[in-house]
């Protein structure tokens, strides 16, 4: 009798503590991670649009690389190139009015990650409608000092 007493009450304080109001939301194994680049992703291209370079730069690791049409590129240059890119642009009357990342993944390895997306850009060019333009992104990301950094980084047009 006594051993189905003791069952009795562990049972009771199992389903207790389970209905307990202070029991906390179980999270998915890198769901902060995952939102925080989603964001980050997001963001770096809402700034890049703006030629705002300097919200940007905190984003890049020193060490960042970029693989462009003329080779490889460092920090520095990515930085510029995109300032130059999106300045040329706006001279040639190219403005992007909205945009949505598509079929994002990521991918966590303790403290790196993978993001691959497409951009879907909508704007002008010359006063011309445009929708649709599609590019593939691969960005890798590694987490330092409790911050990520994005470390290398491909684009590829793909409509």
């Amino acid at each position: 009798m006594i051993k189905y007493a003791f069952h009795f009450l562990a049972l009771t304080l199992l389903i207790f503590n389970a209905c307990s109001p202070q029991q906390k939301e179980i999270k998915i194994a890198g769901s902060d991670d995952i939102a925080i680049l989603k964001k980050m992703e997001f963001d770096w291209l809402a700034a890049e649009f703006e030629r705002d370079t300097a919200f940007i730069s905190p984003m890049i690791d020193e060490t960042f690389i970029s693989i462009e049409e003329d080779g490889l590129h460092d920090k520095q240059q990515n930085l510029k190139g995109m300032y130059d890119n999106i300045t040329r642009r706006l001279q040639e009357r190219h403005v992007v009015d909205s945009f949505y990342l598509d079929d994002m993944r990521i991918q966590l390895y303790d403290s790196a990650a993978v993001v691959t997306f497409y951009t879907v850009t909508q704007g002008r060019v010359k006063d011309v409608p445009f929708k649709n333009k599609r590019w593939r992104f691969y960005d890798v990301w590694v987490k330092r000092n409790g911050k990520w950094r994005a470390v290398a980084s491909q684009g590829t047009p793909v409509s």
